[in-house]
C-alpha cells in the first residue's frame, strides 16, 4: 500500500529543494525536476495546487519561477499532503467500504481510526522546515532521485 502518490513525492521533494533556497527565492520547475527524474511539466502542474492555499507563489520573467510564499516552519506536511491529495484519505474506510461508519464499522474501522488520526497528527506537527533539514545529505547523495519507466 502507498501512501502517497507519485506526484506527492516528487511535490514534496521539489518543495525541501525550495526551502533551503529560502523564502521568496523562485526557482524553475525544470530546474527542481531535474534532480529528481520527474517530468518538469508534471512537476508544474504538481506545484499548481500549492498556489491557492498559499504554499507556493508564482514569478513569471528572467528570474521567474515558484517559491515558497511563506517560511518552511509554516509549512506542515499536512498541509502539503491535503493539498496535492485532498483529505479523502482521513476520511475513508481502509478498505474502501463507502458505507463503513460507526453504525455500520467493517473489521478495521476502530483501529484504523485511531491509526489514522495519529498519521494526521504527525502530518500536522511536521513542518517542511523539520523535514528538509532531516534529510539534507540525501538531498546532497541523489536518494531522491526517482526511476520512470521506460515506455514500450
Amino acid at each position: 500500500m502507498q501512501f502517497l502518490s507519485l506526484g506527492t513525492q516528487y511535490t514534496l521533494t521539489a518543495l525541501i529543494s525550495l526551502s533551503k533556497q529560502g523564502t521568496g527565492v523562485a526557482v524553475s520547475a525544470s530546474k527542481l525536476a531535474e534532480p529528481l527524474n520527474s517530468p518538469s511539466t508534471y512537476l508544474s502542474q504538481m506545484l499548481t495546487h500549492l498556489i491557492e492555499p498559499g504554499i507556493i507563489g508564482t514569478r513569471r520573467g528572467i528570474n521567474g519561477g515558484v517559491y515558497l510564499a511563506k517560511d518552511a516552519s509554516e509549512i506542515t506536511m499536512f498541509d502539503i499532503v491535503t493539498a496535492v491529495e485532498g483529505d479523502e484519505f482521513f476520511q475513508t474506510c481502509f478498505l474502501g467500504i463507502s458505507g463503513c461508519g460507526d453504525i455500520e464499522p467493517c473489521p478495521f474501522h476502530e483501529e484504523w481510526g485511531k491509526k489514522r488520526g495519529k498519521i494526521e497528527e504527525w502530518l500536522k506537527s511536521t513542518t517542511l522546515e523539520e523535514l528538509a533539514n532531516d534529510t539534507s545529505t540525501m538531498m546532497t547523495d541523489g536518494l531522491f532521485r526517482f526511476e520512470r519507466r521506460a515506455k514500450n
